[in-house]
């Protein structure tokens, strides 16, 4: 029997983190999306260990400036498809603003890290969404490409074959065999 999972990354995430700090006795105030406020103080000890578990699952913990600079300009892209900045500032500005740097320069060090462009990067994350939402029965095309700043449905739905190789019309279908099968 084969199965087939959706999921979120971010509650998923939010969920290890939860049950990671749960484990290890760290009084938590707040969780909410990709931070967390403690209750209090923890021992550098503490802080080491948190660091290590979490990092068993690929997170990292960001307690100041210390994330590279590619790992600020990925966490800045998700969080621009997921609606956390103004969606009439472009990209390019928003990234240059938020991390004081020319885009030229943002752009140089991402492709040459990556080697991908930050535009591509921003398209297979918009992708990601879509995915994300077209599971959602009431979200329609329309919806979806003005949530996610496409120019026009016909813009999402090209962008959408360009990296998938499916419209989205054959991708739903596929999902909702597959989960129907299951």
């Amino acid at each position: 029997m084969k199965f087939e999972f959706t999921y979120e990354v971010e509650k998923v995430v939010m969920e290890v983190v939860k049950r990671t700090m749960d484990s290890m006795d760290i009084p938590v105030e707040r969780i909410h999306e990709d931070s967390i406020i403690l209750s209090g103080e923890i021992e550098e000890k503490e802080m080491q260990a948190l660091s290590k578990g979490l990092a068993t699952y690929g997170i990292k913990i960001n307690t100041g400036n210390t994330l590279s600079l590619l790992d600020q300009i990925k966490a800045l892209i998700k969080k621009y498809v997921r609606g956390d900045y103004d969606r009439n500032i472009s990209i390019s500005k928003m990234l240059s603003e938020e991390l004081g740097y020319s885009y030229s320069y943002l752009s140089n060090h991402f492709t040459s890290k990556t080697f991908t462009t930050i535009e591509n990067f921003y398209v297979l994350i918009r992708i990601e969404k879509v995915k994300e939402l077209l599971m959602q029965e009431d979200k329609t095309l329309s919806d979806i490409a003005f949530s996610l700043n496409f120019s026009s449905v016909p813009h999402l739905s090209g962008q959408f074959k360009k990296v998938t190789g499916l419209t989205t019309t054959q991708y739903l279908k596929i999902r909702n065999n597959t989960i129907n099968t299951i």
